[in-house]
């Protein structure tokens, strides 16, 4: 897509936001005067008791959006928490979990008018300080209140406690646990890995451990479940080395809070004893491209794996890489199995899989198919580097595919790196992987490359991929695609553009199912944010581009709100940094970056975090008719169980009229991947009238304990129509 379409399209995106401004001008400030600010010790509470009016045109068709107020402290000011790790509790409410979340430290020497005379950014911050880390959040969608709750102890077992950066995943009794996270900061955004296991209790509403660590430390992990509950730990930074994976990993049983142990190089067939002596990738024109290697495989962080029908784990070689690290290139997929003696001694082996066509990617995103159950599908991504500052103009302004000589815009085109456009299918059934180039893509054809987008899985069945951008951390896309299941179609899917969001969401950002059927938009960084000693947190923060200009590698950048005149001295001065926050979540599209003295970036200016939550609602909840009730549901459930549920608002005048019942399980995401949704679809056996639209059904429950693994899951009644209920949260328990 050209600079120039995408240019046109945020006119267009302006013209409608100017439009729907005054209403929703109007109810951003009822609820700025309907704040209540009640505080147990330092939590402050943002008080909502009216809904955000849903705004885009034709939401029957294309969805609507709905916009929160922000977390604001004791005198009104914006507290900056974001959410890199979220996750959906059984209660129905949002865990919003940080950290150090990212961040640099600055020091800020200004005059006697609040005017900046020196400004100096130090890389990372002490992640062993409690206030630092401290930036955990609980937000209520059903209300739209937010409350700061504690975060875990700084220092635990004599290491830093940060939680920036870990992996997290449900126990099956509905806590989350958290394991590893950010152990230390080095220059040059190098990070270690921690040691810790931090679980949050979610009906105690407090912080446990497992009274011990982990072996190794891991920063970036990945968390699956197995179908007995066991949690298996993937992959991660070391304790001891900021640019080296752990060839290991851990699992971890609930019943006992035992952890079991696993070096890698002991396994034939484990990544890191295949060698690679040459891999393939997809270039920008569609054709395939082969280059020779000598190097050992891995496990990438924050890789994306996934169980498999018969019990195994496929490793499909995505992930999440960390600049400076080597890119991982390899177009190998692995298959692992975990086996238990009587004795409760676990013992693993691999397997080869299928080779992809294309190379792994870095923050594309990967979700389970809720139609073709077992499969994999892969959306997106960074091919051929791991440096999410690809793209920026900082870096050299990227114009119809070229970057100014020497810059490291142009040193990564050159080495090929791009944005995929492409949908790829690990099909479980014969093992194979299917590539569709430029699946992702505008209502008009015109391809979309994005990356740090997320796909959630919505109870029609349909797939929601949302949030991300044109690059990793620039040119953000505002309009989600709505996926739905077409087997004739290449990929299995027809997408369709969705009304556009009002914020950005790049590095950092999360999306989320409701129990109410909406999709929960959070967070996301463009830059690195950077901190002061007085807990001032600055967002107008830009990288610069070490290729070009040999001196810190962020500065404070200036803002203009007239982005046609560049030098016009018409910037925003530092000393006005909170108006520009107020001003920034009223109007997004305001602010524009004066790169240097002659360019303005086009591109809206996006702030270093988003604290503020969108919500969307989709289509469906725009059908006609009363939305069904789920009046009654079992608690618990075993696998294969035979239950009832009652539903109301209904009509079933024959079989066809029944509708569906589905369970989704809660999700928790960071880094563009769920580690928790599936969607199982429940069979119907027998629906009897009650009368008066009301009905009892019938169902089974998963049989499948290795696709759908014990846990919270919301269940669904979807009517003939495809409108959804509103979820009962149901525990499926392991056998």
């Amino acid at each position: 897509m050209s600079q120039q379409h995408r240019l046109n399209r945020l006119k267009l995106l302006r013209q409608q936001s100017t439009q729907l401004r005054e209403k929703v001008l109007l109810n951003f400030v009822t609820f700025f005067l309907a704040f209540t600010l009640v505080f147990c010790g330092a939590k402050p509470v943002l008080a909502n008791n009216s809904a955000p009016p849903c705004v885009g045109p034709n939401p029957q068709e294309l969805g609507c959006w709905q916009k929160y107020p922000l977390l604001r402290d004791s005198e009104g000011k914006i507290l900056p928490i974001q959410s890199v790790h979220t996750s959906l509790l059984p209660d129905g409410k949002i865990l919003m979990v940080n950290g150090s979340s990212n961040r640099n430290t600055i020091d800020r020497q200004v005059d006697a008018s609040g005017r900046d005379v020196k400004v100096t950014f130090i890389d990372g911050v002490d992640t062993a300080v409690e206030a630092v880390v401290d930036n955990t959040a609980i937000f209520d969608p059903e209300t739209g209140t937010f409350e700061k709750i504690d975060s875990p102890p700084a220092v635990q077992f004599g290491d830093s406690n940060d939680l920036f950066c870990s992996g997290h995943l449900h126990l099956p009794n509905g806590n989350i646990l958290f394991a590893g996270g950010s152990e230390r900061y080095y220059p040059g955004e190098k990070f270690t890995g921690s040691k810790q296991i931090n679980i949050y209790d979610w009906e105690e509403k407090e912080w446990k451990d497992i009274g011990g660590q982990m072996k190794a430390g891991r920063w970036y992990p990945s968390l699956v479940m197995l179908a007995d509950g066991k949690i298996v730990i993937f992959s991660g930074q070391k304790y001891d080395a900021p640019t080296q994976i752990t060839p290991t990993i851990e699992i971890y049983d609930p019943q006992t809070k035992q952890l079991h142990f696993f070096d890698l190089y002991n396994y034939e067939f484990s990544p890191f004893n295949v060698r690679i002596t040459e891999y393939q990738y997809i270039d920008a024109a569609g054709k395939t491209v082969t280059k020779e290697a000598d190097i050992y495989d891995s496990i990438d962080l924050y890789p994306r794996v996934f169980p498999t029908p018969d019990g195994k784990l496929l490793i499909t070689g995505d992930g999440a890489g960390k600049f400076p690290l080597e890119v991982h290139k390899s177009n190998k997929t692995y298959l692992m199995s975990v086996h238990e003696e009587s004795s409760g001694q676990l013992s693993i082996d691999f397997e080869m899989g299928p080779d992809r066509e294309d190379i792994s990617k870095v923050y594309g995103t990967a979700v389970s198919d809720p139609n073709r159950p077992g499969d994999v599908l892969l959306l997106g991504g960074i091919l051929n580097t791991n440096n999410i500052n690809f793209g920026k103009p900082q870096l050299g302004f990227i114009r119809d595919g070229q970057a100014p000589a020497g810059s490291t815009n142009e040193q990564l085109l050159k080495a090929g790196v791009r944005i995929a456009t492409s949908l790829e299918r690990w099909d479980s059934a014969t093992d194979e992987w299917n590539f569709v180039n430029n699946f992702l893509k505008e209502d008009d054809g015109t391809p979309q490359p994005r990356s740090m987008n997320e796909a959630v899985i919505l109870p029609s069945k349909e797939i929601l991929t949302v949030n991300g951008g044109i690059y990793a951390e620039y040119d953000q896309v505002y309009e989600p695609l709505l996926m739905t299941y077409d087997e004739s179609t290449p990929g299995g899917y027809t997408t369709k553009e969705m009304n556009p969001a009002t914020l950005p969401r790049l590095y950092h950002n999360g999306a989320l199912l409701l129990p109410d059927a909406r999709v929960l938009t959070i967070s996301g960084n463009a830059n690195r944010a950077a901190r002061e000693p007085n807990g001032t947190v600055h967002v107008d923060v830009v990288p610069v581009d070490p290729a070009i200009l040999d001196t810190t590698y962020y500065i404070l950048t200036k803002l203009t709100t007239t982005p046609d005149i560049p030098g016009s001295g018409k910037v925003i001065p530092e000393a006005k940094y909170n108006y520009f926050l107020e001003k920034y979540y009223q109007d997004p599209e305001s602010y524009f970056e004066q790169v240097n003295d002659s360019l303005i970036d086009p591109i809206p200016f996006t702030p270093a975090e988003i604290w503020q939550v969108e919500i969307f609602n989709p289509p469906y909840l725009f059908k006609d008719g009363p939305r069904p009730e789920i009046v009654t549901a079992p608690e618990t459930l075993q696998h294969s169980q035979v239950s009832t549920v009652t539903v109301n608002n209904v009509e079933i005048d024959s079989v066809s009229d029944v509708g569906s019942i589905v369970m989704v399980k809660l999700g928790t995401i960071t880094h563009s991947f769920d580690y928790g949704q599936r969607l199982a679809d429940l069979p119907i056996k027998n629906v009897i009238n009650k009368g008066y639209g009301s009905y009892d059904i019938e169902f089974t429950a998963p049989t499948n304990a290795n696709l759908y693994t014990p846990g919270h899951y919301m269940m669904f009644y979807l009517n003939k129509d495809g409108k959804p209920s509103v979820a009962k949260m149901v525990q499926l328990q392991a056998g």
